[in-house]
């Protein structure tokens, strides 16, 4: 088997990653790594955009988040990039991996499938076909639930039980492909957006794991997602983010 993931590189990408890598290093070809925090963005572009959309207290809620985990939190954090590296695998960076260069990388490593981790970008209809048997995705969120951006955040504004992640087909749209498996995962009382995060992905990266070890990728029977008038998120308004704060909710 040849996969290669598509990432950003962060340590939610790394729990969804790691699994595999320690079960079967072999089956991974390669990485690529996004550029760009938000699509087709460069970084003073996406924070001008978060500044706009959500507001400045959900950007600084965000870098405070971020700041207390790089200087408070002492366990190792694994990202794409450490995985690649530790286990040899070649690494390709990409700002959009619909143009000609990513393109032409993407397909040199003639993969089976094509697994997005956690990335930014939009794939396009020919990036989504270069593999073999196609391109996955794995949400962090119980499909048809929340699907788009941030779905722990949502999930919890809303007193939501449970989340979970699913492995999907990449299809036209965000998040709407046939279902290939999913794991649901119960919401703590404590729970923040990061902890959320950090449970979904993992949970995510052991189900995908155990998925390809267990089963014939050429004979994957996905189940279409349940029909319905599902919402698809984007990032928090000031308002929402306002709300959040209000209930005593945590980044």
């Amino acid at each position: 088997m040849r996969i290669v993931f598509l990432s950003v590189d962060d340590e939610f990408a790394g729990n969804m990653q790691k699994y595999l890598y320690e079960t079967h290093p072999e089956w991974v070809v390669g990485s690529v790594i996004s550029t760009c925090p938000i699509f087709k963005k460069k970084p003073l572009e996406a924070v001008g955009f978060i500044l706009r959309r959500s507001g400045l207290r959900f950007f600084l809620e965000m870098a405070r988040m971020k700041l207390l985990r790089k200087f408070t939190d002492r366990e190792e954090k694994i990202s794409p990039l450490n995985l690649a590296e530790k286990y040899g695998v070649p690494v390709r960076h990409s700002f959009n991996i619909n143009d000609k260069k990513s393109l032409i990388e993407l397909a040199a490593f003639e993969p089976d499938i094509v697994i997005s981790t956690n990335f930014s970008h939009y794939i396009g209809k020919r990036a989504r076909e270069i593999a073999k048997y196609g391109t996955w995705n794995l949400h962090k969120a119980y499909l048809p639930r929340y699907r788009g951006m941030a779905p722990s955040f949502f999930a919890l504004l809303e007193g939501a039980e449970e989340v979970g992640c699913t492995l999907h087909r990449v299809t036209k749209g965000f998040d709407t492909g046939d279902i290939i498996c999913q794991v649901a995962v119960p919401v703590a009382p404590d729970d923040t957006v990061y902890t959320l995060n950090k449970k979904t992905s993992a949970a995510g990266g052991r189900m995908m794991a155990d998925f390809l070890v267990r089963e014939d990728i050429s004979t994957v029977q996905a189940v279409p997602q349940p029909e319905g008038d599902w919402t698809n998120y984007t990032y928090p308004t000031p308002r929402e983010v306002r709300e959040f704060l209000k209930m005593g909710l945590r980044f």
